[in-house]
Formats: structure tokens, C-alpha cells, sequence
């Protein structure tokens, strides 16, 4: 780890044009820290202090991991299955035409003849994605006169409900598909998303941290790490305390605050041989490949890294064999290049600021690396971030 360590110093003394701050960690089974370092700042405004290991963060997109487990606790309660149409449930999705086109601001519709699957919302091939991805729906929002944008509010059954952009099962895009197993799993179970994963995976693993709405944690709130955004130029500056307006409901795509203690507590029981948080069967669907080889599915995931998973795989894709898991992108075959490597087995994923956690079950260890800065796909930050978990799967994993 000492070369990590040199740069990850290094990163930190560049000020502006280096890394405010970062919080790494790596845990086993046992939830025991393998390796645990912090440094920097708490951000780049005036008055920022040291970063420590207690500090809130804002996760985007890392918040998919944890509506995942809740989706597959509430099939485990036999209140859905993973294979069931969604149109009872999801209506405000499931009735929604397939838009195609986007060419020349262009676009027509088709109906959807395939009915929606838990299946398909959690490994986003559901057709619902992101409406800022996609040119068609970029057209569609413009010939409405709205921008497209990632729900604020966390109403998804309002702000998400728009055109899908292939049929269920049919392909591969990044998008709101975990927004609505959110919304499913606080339907299924007559609650909110917050108060579910409140009672069935932070009381369960004793973390304090989770939360969408910081007015109701104090205590995370009072902690939470400021944002830093990159210019052009290359320098960092100060971004908007707290990122974003504290929602109405809860998305499951994004939105979560914790400390990496606790967020490392849910990658730590997805090691063990008797998890917690889900049966030991549950657990290996989360790493289970979803797409045929040669399948449409599959084409799509490797067609379009370069707005969703690039830097999790080095920033190339040449030569990588991957899947798509339950729970986040499946590496199927060791990713070794000189200067990175992320061994086969690894289940993995990131947050817009420029997080990244990662889990591989036959090495023992999973790793949260916890900065933020954005926008995504900082190359300050994801060298240092390629520097540790490459370090970490070269000399701590076994």
C-alpha cells in the first residue's frame, strides 16, 4: 500500500488542483477494517477542517446497492417475485410508451409489448433510464419545453414517470430503474423507503448515518462533508452545502447520506457465510450475471460504458469480460493491466461525486472509496481512486 499512500499524500498537498479529501477503507467478513485511512479536508471553502472518518457523505448512486437488498429482503418476504409483471404495482411506469429517435430533435412512439420485472429494474434493463442520456427523451423534454434532470423532490412516480427507450428485457441503460424498486419496496410494505431501510438494514447492522432527509439526523447533517466542484481550469471550488434540497419521499437510485462506517457494515455482511440483511441465496442473485452471452442485454451494457461505468474498470474497456449482477457491474474475468487491476468476482459500483465501492466474496474484502467532488469521472480523483483499489486487490486480498 505505500505506493497508494505517496500518492494519496501527494493528492492531498496539491490544494485546488489535487483532492480536497478522501476516506478509504477496506473490511472482511467479520466487518473488521483490513485497512482504514483519511486525509485532506472536509472540503475547499473557507473554514474547512480535517476530514475524519466520522464524516457524512453524500452517496448518488451508491445508494442503488442499499434499495437492492431491500427489494430482494421484500421477495424474500414473498411479496413480490423477481419475475412478476410490475403493472399492478408500477403503473405509472409499466403504462408508459417506448419513445424512439432523437435524431434532429425527432422522435415517434411504439407500445410496449413486455411487462416490466423486479428483474429488469434491478439490473437496468427495464428500459427506463435517465432522460439527459438518451437523445430521444432529451427531444421529448425539449418539445415540452423542460429540461431533462434527476429528480429533487424523490417523488419518482411524478418526476420519473416518462417514456422508456427499448422494451423490457431488451437491452442495457444507466437510469431510474432503481428509483421505482424504491418506490415498489415502500409500496409492497406499506411504508416509506426511509422508514423500511431505517428498520431492516440500519437497526439490523446498528448504523446511525443512513438517511435521505438530514433535517431528520441532526447529527449526520452537523457532519456532512462539503462539496467540491472542478472548473475548467482544473481548480476546485466550493459547491452548494447541502448538494441538493431535502426531498419530499425517497428515491431508491439516489439520495442517501452515511459515514463509510456504516456503509461499509452492509458490504461487510454481503461477505459473510450467514449474512443479516439477506438469505445466503439472495446474496449470490446480487452477484449472479443477468445477460446471455450474445444477447441484446449484454451488447448494450458493454455499448455504453462511457457515461456509466468507464472509470470502474480502469477507463477502458478493451479487453474486459462483464456482466451485470443484481446489485451493480459484474467483472467475470480479472481486469489486469499494468498500472490497474480488479480481480474476477468483483461486484461493483459508484456515485456521482466520485465514490466507488467494491465486494469480491472469494477474496474476502470489499473497499469503499469515499470522496466529494464533482462532476463524475474527475481524473484527479479517479486516478487516486484506480491507485487504491488496485493496491488493495494486489497486496491485501488473498
Amino acid at each position: 500500500m505505500e505506493q497508494f499512500e505517496e500518492a494519496f499524500e501527494k493528492a492531498m498537498a496539491r490544494g485546488s488542483d489535487g483532492v480536497p479529501g478522501a476516506a478509504v477503507a477496506v473490511v472482511n467478513q467479520e466487518g473488521n477494517y483490513v485497512y482504514q485511512n483519511v486525509k485532506g479536508h472536509d472540503g475547499v471553502h473557507n473554514g474547512a477542517t480535517a476530514l475524519n472518518f466520522d464524516r457524512t457523505f453524500f452517496l448518488a448512486s451508491c445508494t442503488k446497492l442499499i434499495t437492492s437488498i431491500a427489494a430482494l429482503q421484500t421477495v424474500e418476504r414473498d411479496l413480490i417475485r423477481l419475475d412478476d409483471p410490475l403493472d399492478e404495482h408500477l403503473p405509472e411506469l409499466t403504462t408508459q410508451p417506448i419513445i424512439v429517435g432523437g435524431v434532429d430533435a425527432t422522435f415517434e412512439w411504439k407500445q410496449a409489448t413486455k411487462s416490466i420485472t423486479l428483474r429488469h429494474l434491478l439490473s437496468h434493463s427495464s428500459g427506463a433510464v435517465y432522460d439527459f442520456m438518451d437523445s430521444a427523451l432529451t427531444a421529448w423534454r425539449q418539445s415540452r419545453e423542460e429540461t431533462p434532470t434527476v429528480s429533487q423532490s424523490g417523488i419518482v412516480a411524478k418526476d420519473y414517470a416518462m417514456p422508456r427507450t427499448f422494451e423490457a428485457g431488451e437491452g442495457w441503460m444507466y437510469g431510474t430503474s432503481l428509483d421505482w424498486a424504491g418506490l415498489l419496496v415502500a409500496r409492497l410494505n406499506s411504508m416509506s423507503l426511509e422508514q423500511y431501510v431505517e428498520e431492516n438494514i440500519s437497526i439490523p447492522l446498528g448504523m446511525t448515518s443512513f438517511t435521505w432527509h438530514l433535517s431528520r439526523k441532526p447529527h449526520v447533517e452537523g457532519n456532512l462533508v462539503r462539496m467540491s466542484v472542478r472548473g475548467e481550469d482544473g481548480k476546485l471550488s466550493a459547491g452548494t452545502h447541502p448538494p441538493f434540497p431535502e426531498p419530499v419521499e425517497e428515491g431508491g437510485g439516489a439520495g442517501l447520506y452515511a459515514n463509510v462506517h456504516d456503509y461499509t457494515r452492509v458490504l461487510a455482511d454481503l461477505l459473510k457465510d450467514s449474512p443479516i440483511l439477506l438469505k445466503k441465496t439472495s446474496v449470490d442473485m446480487l452477484f449472479a450475471p443477468q445477460f446471455e452471452e450474445g444477447g441484446a442485454g449484454l451488447s448494450a451494457l458493454y455499448a455504453n460504458s462511457e457515461m456509466t461505468y468507464k472509470p470502474m474498470v480502469g477507463q477502458s474497456i478493451d479487453g474486459i469480460v462483464i456482466n451485470h449482477g443484481l446489485g451493480g457491474l459484474l467483472v467475470q474475468e480479472d481486469i489486469q493491466r499494468e498500472t490497474y487491476f480488479k480481480p474476477k468476482g468483483t461486484l461493483t459500483w459508484s456515485g456521482l461525486p466520485n465514490l466507488l465501492w467494491s465486494i469480491n466474496r472469494e477474496r474476502g474484502l470489499a473497499l469503499m472509496f469515499a470522496v466529494q467532488v464533482i462532476p463524475w469521472n474527475d481524473k484527479e480523483v479517479q486516478s487516486l481512486s484506480a491507485q487504491f483499489e488496485t493496491a488493495v486487490w494486489r497486496h491485501l486480498s488473498r
